[in-house]
């Protein structure tokens, strides 16, 4: 019965020196791991703050090439028969060869043109 409790107590000492090495190691283990995680997060701080500068300067171009989209067609003559007093020209019945511009529809066209050329000029950037 010695000899059995001698062994049950061998291997309660074994078992508790193995799970303190393996604890110790697990330990050592999160620590590193919890290290490396700060690390990334430092890294991708750095990476969201480049991305917002690019951002910010793409966005900053684009309003003013946005402006100046404006600027250009609010020089435009722009049919509107309902804002005016004045007489306006009838329309003659056949107008072959006679194309009729919308600005309104020049200047939407504009603005969409412009907007994908800086939105593939943000994904060239962020790349």
């Amino acid at each position: 019965m010695i000899k059995v409790g001698l062994a049950l107590a061998a291997c309660a000492i074994f078992y508790f020196m193995g799970y303190s090495h393996e604890h110790k190691k697990f330990v050592a283990f999160q620590a590193e791991i919890a290290a490396l995680g700060k690390a990334q997060e430092t890294i991708n701080a750095a990476k969201v703050k480049e991305h917002e500068t690019i951002s910010e300067s793409i966005k900053s171009e684009y309003d003013a090439r946005l402006a100046a989209v404006h600027n250009y067609y609010s020089d435009r003559v722009q049919l509107n028969a309902g804002s005016s007093n004045l007489p306006t020209v009838s329309k003659p019945t056949v107008c072959p060869n006679v194309s009729t511009a919308d600005t309104g529809l020049i200047r939407r066209c504009a603005q969409t043109t412009l907007q994908l050329t800086e939105l593939q000029n943000w994904v060239k950037s962020i790349k």
